[in-house]
């Protein structure tokens, strides 16, 4: 797997921090994902070989005029869900390869003031065979 952006997870602003687990909303829940830097414009690339399987909204209103979009992307061994980029349209429901460009980072500052920009990426689904030893 790799960076979406090429740039690392982002670390603590008026937001919180965006490492996986970090505490949301006062503590009440956790991050269930990993924010990876970037900048708004740039390509943002696929981590995985895999198929986009659709579309996927964080938001059902929009910030400043942008409805920020996300995808759904799937292989044999992990589903992952990424946030804050526009998809490119003619790669929705193919194959893509880790490293293609796959859509145009968004500025989720619109939304959140202050928050370092970022693509937002977690794992929907994992194969856990991928983590036991068998003998």
């Amino acid at each position: 797997m790799i960076s979406p952006t090429g740039h690392g997870v982002r670390g603590a602003d008026v937001w919180g921090q965006g490492r996986y687990g970090a505490p949301r909303d006062k503590g009440t829940r956790i991050h269930k994902g990993a924010d990876f830097v970037c900048i708004p414009g740039q390509d943002i690339v696929s981590p995985i070989n895999g198929v986009v399987v659709r579309e996927k909204i964080p938001y059902s209103t929009r910030s400043q005029g942008v409805l920020f979009g996300g995808l759904l992307i799937k292989n044999s061994n992990c589903e992952i869900t990424m946030f804050y980029f526009e998809p490119l349209r003619e790669i929705l429901k193919m194959g893509i390869t880790k490293g293609q460009v796959i859509g145009k980072a968004q500025d989720i500052g619109l939304k959140y003031p202050g928050i370092i920009p970022h693509i937002h990426l977690e794992f929907s689904s994992i194969n856990p065979e991928l983590f036991i030893n068998l003998p």
